[in-house]
């Protein structure tokens, strides 16, 4: 290999130039951003790439959903692609998802005129975030015909997202009639699918290298649990279970029980790849809207009611949905010793990915001996478009070989205006992509 696929930070730098600047929150550092999916800004990004394109002799083309596809002119019976998101949570940072979209259009920029025995591919994929609608990956998950109608119906900043997509230039009709935009026929020409991403985690800056191989993609299962007690007058109701029902109080032992529950856990089966989250307390602003229930609570009642969220990740669903039954019955056991009912439903439950393609991992290793970077395997434990392309097959049932580089961002910071990862590291992950890129898959 020569060292024309070393990108220079300096090309990173000229996309940032104009990408700092759309959805921004302030002129200052640290302002944060936000591109909600199927919103003017998010759009403006795809159209600033699909000019970049035009001016590079790349085409570009829109899906009936709203994803842009970048390409190379060139007409090929097999395709190296990478793809990854533009939107971003509230207040959050520039560089989740459009990281790696900078890193896809350079590196398909420097290739477009060179020596290869395939086409080069830049999926720009609509809403992976699922702050917006509720829903994660809904350009992606359109695209394949795997979004359900009902999504459309999800509302965001007073409108629905079938209400938004219309806005947008996209045909909500697509998903309401089960379609899809990639057929097949273009998923058969895929030789294979990439996506650089920050970290999102501390790991690679701890250990202090360049690259990220990514091993495997971390899926959640998500609930509310609400707690079901009784109102009763704080002063005249005598302390302990046999006189209150306490969601309140049933709810803190049920943390600390269910926190007890995975680190005996820990040692058995579980290792670091199952990860338990308490995210909301009472706290969350659109399910209060409309919980009147809530607002019973006062101080100077013994609650009745409490709520929570309860997410489990992991690669491996076996894994997950094991301790999910013995999750489940802590909380219940603990909330019938307090006398309070505990009632489960059920906001999503996505597939994990056991494992991304084994020889991808290794042509990365390889690359990156050549390139002189260091690097370091891991699983993703954030959820990523690359996850639902893992998910497709060839006609012939071989699965799509799906691969993830990560490189590091600072003090492993997301979703928040801290997030940063510099021109250099992403010019890094770069190199490793368009290298890989260009080479092919090896088998």
């Amino acid at each position: 290999m020569t060292n024309d696929m070393i990108i220079s930070a300096q090309n990173i730098a000229d996309h940032y130039a104009v990408l700092n600047r759309i959805g921004a929150l302030g002129d200052h550092p640290g302002a944060g951003f936000h591109r909600p999916a199927y919103s003017d800004e998010e759009t403006a990004v795809m159209i600033y790439f699909e000019t970049q394109a035009k001016r590079a002799g790349l085409k570009a083309r829109w899906d009936a959903v709203g994803n842009l596809f970048i390409e190379t002119t060139d007409t090929q019976e097999q395709w190296m692609e990478c793809g990854s998101h533009v939107d971003t949570v509230p207040d959050g940072g520039n560089f989740d998802g459009l990281a790696g979209v900078v890193a896809g259009f350079t590196a398909i920029a420097a290739l477009h005129h060179k020596p290869r025995s395939h086409g080069l591919r830049l999926r720009i994929w609509r809403g992976e975030e699922s702050a917006s609608f509720g829903i994660t990956s809904i350009g992606a998950s359109a695209a394949l015909g795997t979004l359900a109608a009902s999504a459309l119906d999800k509302r965001h900043a007073g409108r629905s997202l079938r209400q938004a997509m219309q806005e947008q230039g996209a045909d909500p009709d697509i998903i309401a009639s089960a379609q899809r935009t990639i057929e097949q026929d273009e998923i058969d020409q895929i030789s294979a699918h990439l996506e650089l991403h920050i970290e999102q985690g501390i790991v690679l800056e701890k250990k202090g290298v360049d690259i990220g191989i990514v091993t495997g993609i971390r899926a959640a299962s998500r609930d509310w649990i609400s707690l079901h007690g009784e109102f009763d007058h704080s002063g005249a109701t005598p302390m302990g279970n046999e006189y209150r029902r306490d969601a309140n109080l049933a709810l803190a032992h049920i943390l600390v029980n269910l926190d007890a529950l995975f680190l005996s856990h820990q040692e058995e089966d579980c290792g670091l790849d199952l990860i338990q989250t308490i995210g909301h307390i009472n706290s969350n602003a659109e399910k209060n809207s409309h919980d009147s229930e809530l607002y019973s609570n006062a101080i100077s009642k013994v609650s009745g009611y409490a709520y929570f969220s309860y997410e489990l990740r992991s690669c491996n669903d076996i894994l997950r949905n094991r301790y999910k039954q013995k999750a489940i019955r802590v909380i219940q056991e603990t909330a019938t010793a307090f006398g309070v009912s505990a009632r489960i439903e059920s906001i999503s439950n996505s597939s994990a990915v056991k494992a991304l393609d084994q020889s991808l991992q290794t042509d990365m290793q390889r690359i990156c001996d050549t390139l002189g970077y260091s690097y370091s395997t891991l699983p993703s434990g954030a959820w990523h478009d690359a996850a639902l392309m893992a998910q497709q097959s060839h006609s012939n049932q071989t699965p799509l070989p799906v691969g993830m580089i990560f490189i590091p961002c600072q003090h492993g910071k997301s979703h928040s205006p801290e997030e940063f990862a510099s021109n250099e590291q992403i010019a890094k992950g770069t190199s490793l992509l368009a290298t890989l890129m260009q080479q092919g898959l090896s088998k």
